[in-house]
């Protein structure tokens, strides 16, 4: 465990979880993280960004020098459905294309509660059809998203199996929610632990995002899916997290159907740590493991 770590876990916990201690309103998310953009959206002079639209969804492309452009990774950034935008995740986008080798198509989906379920995850069937129609296999496509992000990750790789469409080549899940219920047990043996989070939020979540929906319905929740047929998913979670369970029992039901599922449960790390990687070491190595699981099943040498 690094001093980072143990320095930056501290002051999380201060400027944020001391924030929904006072008001547990999932739609704080969005201040805070339009606060961090300024600091975020920085980008190293050897990537290359470009603004375009995939199936009508803003979108922005990040390449390094040398990209294969062959093959890409479709990133669907986080923000508890109500918040975040590419610009936010860039410190875990940029270092992706940069690592991989393959340009990074990072959307900007509409957010609840303007656009509650399920607009953003339509936005996010339109931009992976997008890509098949630019010319990209869907097995020279890798898929991945953070919190909520990784929900509609797999939701989306529902969607498609659901319509016929060609699944990609692999998931990649960084601390998904996926199960609305909240029935797994760190929901509520880590709400102190937990270094960004308190409980009351999660019920503040149904009327933002999908208010008159049935919380186990499978494209809101993919841990009450069907999901044989699906590729190989690589899940990161911190133990302390409430949202631990929601990414090893997710793992679990993909092993049961005969998929093959990598779980890693990082000790004493935050929700979604790998936005940190400027900073923070154990960051950049989660993003070094993110790296080694996309190129081994986009074939890259």
């Amino acid at each position: 465990m690094s001093l980072q770590l143990v320095l930056l876990n501290q002051l999380v916990r201060w400027q944020i979880k001391r924030r929904f201690r006072k008001n547990p309103d999932v739609q704080l998310l969005r201040p805070l993280m339009q606060q961090m953009e300024a600091r975020t959206s920085r980008l190293p002079a050897d990537i290359a960004v470009e603004d375009l639209a995939l199936g009508g969804v803003p979108a922005e492309r990040l390449t390094a020098e040398g990209a294969s452009t062959s093959k890409a990774f479709l990133y669907i950034h986080g923000g508890g459905f109500v918040a975040g935008s590419p610009r936010t995740h860039r410190p875990l986008t940029w270092r992706l294309a940069k690592e991989t080798g393959v340009p990074v198509y990072a959307i900007d989906y509409r957010l609840a509660p303007e656009h509650p379920f399920p607009a953003g995850l339509d936005d996010c069937v339109a931009a992976y059809r997008a890509l098949l129609d630019k010319g990209y296999a869907a097995k020279s496509i890798v898929v991945g998203g953070d919190s909520a992000g990784g929900n509609l990750t797999l939701a989306l790789a529902l969607r498609l199996k659901a319509e016929g469409v060609p699944l990609p080549a692999a998931l990649v899940c960084l601390s998904p929610a996926t199960d609305m219920t909240g029935s797994g047990a760190s929901r509520h043996e880590n709400a102190e632990a937990d270094s960004l989070f308190v409980e009351e939020m999660f019920d503040t979540l149904k009327p933002a995002y999908y208010a008159g929906h049935d919380e186990r319905e499978p494209f809101l929740s993919p841990l009450f899916g069907d999901v044989a047929g699906f590729p190989p998913v690589l899940f990161q979670v911190g133990e302390r997290e409430m949202l631990r369970d929601d990414a090893t029992r997710m793992a679990g039901k993909l092993r049961a159907a005969g998929v093959e599922a990598v779980i890693e449960v990082w000790p004493k790390v935050w929700h979604v740590w790998q936005l940190n990687a400027d900073m923070l070491p154990e960051g950049r190595e989660a993003i070094t493991h993110i790296t080694r699981f996309a190129r081994q099943h986009l074939a890259l040498s």
